[in-house]
């Protein structure tokens, strides 16, 4: 490999991490300038159990320990 060719490999790698962070930098300044609340999670949110949803059994024995 020539000089050339490696100052010219070198400057091809550099444009395209140049171009890569300025992207990024682009797309990230649009996209943290929206004022959106975006995840806002409930945790007392009151859905539906599935029908195939095992229930706990609720019977004297277990609130006396004596399984225990």
């Amino acid at each position: 490999m020539t000089a050339t060719r490696i100052v010219l490999a070198a400057f091809a790698v550099a444009a395209v991490v140049t171009v890569a962070i300025v992207l990024n930098l682009l797309l990230l300044g649009r996209a943290s300038a929206q004022n959106d609340p975006v995840g806002t999670l409930s945790p007392r949110a009151n859905l539906p159990a599935p029908a195939w949803t095992v229930r706990p059994a609720r019977s004297h024995h277990e609130r006396s320990g004596a399984d225990d």
